[in-house]
Order: structure tokens, then sequence, then C-alpha cells
């Protein structure tokens, strides 16, 4: 299940990176707003998901930086049923949703739940310092994944959990882009052959 997943976002992700190419609008550079926002600068191409730079166009579609509108009354899993009526993330499907909006990874589906910190909002020191990278503040109570602020403890060490996960695609975004899918969807690499869990290699296919 998770391999065609896999491949379906790989077919949606080029068709929408191809719709944009022969759009050939012309864009304004919001590198300003882009890492408050899980935003992509058109002109700069780079973006930023959690506070992380990104530089590879397909692992930032990959990610889902901020949800599709699905027809739900289509899910016929249990698991996704209850997590599109409880905000929750279905852990057989990789799938969360949040507002009725489907996320198709970890790292995006807890930053949909987040509350964005523009810079110059946050007057607690220690936050400001998290903010930079990510963090939690015993003091506020709150946690920081890039300028998304988390105030349950277990729902911000998800992210950071995922937000690890994530380092490790965008790095391996360098070489191949499938790699960095499978590391995101713990699976198989089609053109690699390398099998990928919790961000880590595991096994070499022939």
């Amino acid at each position: 299940m998770r391999r065609l997943l896999f491949w379906a976002a790989v077919v949606t992700l080029v068709g929408a990176l191809g719709a944009e190419t022969a759009r050939g609008a012309v864009e304004a550079c919001t590198c300003a707003s882009s890492r408050a926002t899980n935003g992509w600068c058109p002109v700069h191409q780079f973006g930023y998901i959690g506070g992380v730079k990104v530089a590879s166009r397909w692992l930032y579609e990959f990610a889902d930086a901020h949800g599709h509108q699905l027809d739900l009354s289509t899910f016929t899993c249990p698991a996704c049923r209850t997590a599109i009526a409880t905000n929750g993330f279905c852990e057989t499907h990789h799938l969360g949703f949040v507002d009725k909006m489907a996320y198709y990874s970890r790292l995006t589906y807890e930053l949909g739940k987040a509350e964005p910190r523009p810079e110059g909002t946050i007057a607690c020191a220690p936050c400001r310092k998290n903010a930079e990278s990510y963090g939690w503040c015993a003091k506020s109570a709150v946690g920081m994944v890039g300028p998304f602020a988390i105030r349950d403890r277990q729902e911000y060490d998800r992210a950071v959990a995922a937000l690890t996960i994530f380092v490790a695609a965008n790095e391996a975004s360098r070489r191949c882009n499938y790699c960095a899918g499978a590391i995101m969807t713990n699976s198989e690499c089609p053109a690699c052959r390398i099998t990928y869990k919790d961000g880590k290699a595991v096994a070499r296919n022939p």
C-alpha cells in the first residue's frame, strides 16, 4: 500500500510541476515570507519546511507543506475515518488530517496543527532561540519547530522526530529525490533499490 501511495504521490507531483512549467507566469520573490509560511520562492528556487531550507522542489512538493483537499467520502480505512473525524493521523497509510485537509507526511501534519509565530512576535528569549531550529521552553511550556509553536509536549516530540527524518531526506535529495521520498515513507527507493526506515538505510536490494 505504501509503495502505491508513493507512486501516486510521484505522479501527482510530476503533473503539478509540469503544469506550473507550462503556465510560465512571471513570479515574485517570496524569500521574505517563505520561512514563516513553509513557502517556496519561485524566483530563487528554494523553500522551507519547519524552518529547514529545502533546495529540491521535488521534495518540497512531496512533503506536502500545506495539505490537500480530498474527497474524504472515498476513505474506507477505519483508522483514516477516525483520523478525519479527530484531526488525527493514520499510521497505516501515513496520512494526517487537520480541519479536513489531508497531509502526506507526519511533519507537515504536526505543523498544520501548530501556531505560526512570525519573527519579531516572540517575546520569550529562549523561544526565540528555539525558533532558529527547534527546542522546548520549560518556562513558556511551548516547543518551537522553526517558526511554529506547539504547546502539547507529545505533539512536539513527534514533530521533532519527524523533522529529524525530514532533515535526512533533505540531505538525500541532493543525490536522489526518490531516496528522499522513500526516507519520508519508510519504503524502498524505486531507482536505487535502497530500503529506509526511521530515516536510515536498512537494506540495499539487488
